[in-house]
């Protein structure tokens, strides 16, 4: 006879949930000092941002009793549910599940509403396309738990009774491997679509690429979603110890969607730091450098304010080049979009 396993993965799912959480909250707490520093204020991104990373510290506390309480991360029959705390294993189950999914949702959402801001007309409706049909998915995904048995005792306390009470294991890990797709195709979309819209914007080659591939890092969350759905098929294998790999692959989704959604917001805050520079010139830069940018592209209106990261970016690189012109020619005008008055001249740039 062989003698069982009693192996515990216990350990490596919680230090790898709160490991990637920690990750994710020194680059949220990095976005939010930088908006702070620049005074450009909270917008609906990060505070669906903050929503999602709460939801994360949710499921790490979730996680965190189920492995100290009953044992998650041994095999299944090594689990400790004392008589009467059954149904208190299940709603923990069950809760983290459902808090996983919209901490998933939640970073997603935020990282597609950012997009918002650089979108008009029908790239704008695409997104919002996206946005919706998201969380209607993640939505009934998120509900699986709770209306797969009727009553939902059965699905721990199953009466022989009454046959058909639950849903076949089968459909649920369907629905998430369904949702878990859709998620990742939308995060090569969203990483894709930055592309089709700021590279025709007038920076260096050096600078544009710089800025495109920051902001489609959401590409890394949808590799990350790829690994997930092919781990779902663990789920309800019949051995808790086998989906220890699943937990750690969904808190990882949603806590690298949090930080790719933040190196654009930080990419700006480094580039700005290591600027030569001065603060009140780029500042100065960055309002005529706006104007002139709305004002030749009108018909789009591609920037609705001055607080766009990607804006403060291509201020940046047009101020040294601007500094460099200003010294050879000697006439003391800004170059770009200024005249001999320091005011941004929005006809040349018209007709330019």
């Amino acid at each position: 006879m062989a003698l069982r396993d009693h192996g515990n993965r216990g350990g490596m799912l919680l230090s790898a949930h709160w490991a990637l959480t920690s990750f994710a909250t020194v680059f949220l707490v990095a976005r939010l000092y930088v908006k702070m520093t620049f005074k450009k204020g909270l917008w609906w991104d990060d505070w669906i941002l903050i929503g999602g990373w709460t939801a994360c510290i949710t499921v790490c506390i979730l996680t965190t009793f189920l492995v100290k309480e009953f044992g998650l991360g041994k095999h299944s029959y090594d689990l400790v549910i004392p008589p009467g705390t059954v149904t208190r294993f299940f709603l923990m189950l069950d809760s983290r599940a459902t808090v996983t999914l919209t901490a998933i949702s939640f970073t997603k959402t935020a990282f597609a509403v950012s997009l918002l801001r650089l979108t008009t007309e029908k790239t704008k409706a695409f997104v919002w396309f996206l946005i919706i049909s998201l969380n209607i998915s993640m939505a009934v995904s998120a509900m699986i738990p709770w209306i797969q048995c009727k009553p939902l005792s059965a699905r721990w306390n199953p009466d022989p009774n009454v046959k058909d009470a639950c849903w076949a294991p089968q459909v649920g890990t369907k629905v998430w491997i369904a949702t878990g797709a859709q998620s990742a195709a939308y995060d090569f979309i969203l990483a894709v679509l930055p592309w089709t819209f700021l590279y025709s914007i007038t920076l260096k080659n050096k600078e544009k690429v710089g800025i495109l591939v920051a902001m489609s890092m959401g590409a890394v969350a949808g590799a990350v979603g790829i690994v997930k759905c092919v781990k779902l098929p663990l789920l309800g294998a019949g051995d808790s110890y086998d989906e220890v790999d699943l937990f750690v692959w969904d808190i990882a989704e949603s806590t690298v969607t949090i930080m790719a959604a933040c190196i654009p917001t930080l990419r700006v805050f480094l580039r700005e730091k290591t600027s030569s520079s001065p603060s009140n010139e780029r500042t100065t830069r960055l309002s005529q450098f706006s104007l002139s940018f709305r004002s030749a592209n009108r018909n789009r209106r591609m920037f609705d304010s001055q607080d766009i990261e990607v804006i403060r970016e291509s201020c940046i690189s047009k101020d040294e080049e601007g500094s460099g012109a200003s010294q050879d020619g000697g006439s003391g005008k800004a170059t770009g979009s200024g005249n001999g008055s320091g005011k941004p001249t929005v006809g040349q740039e018209k007709s330019g």
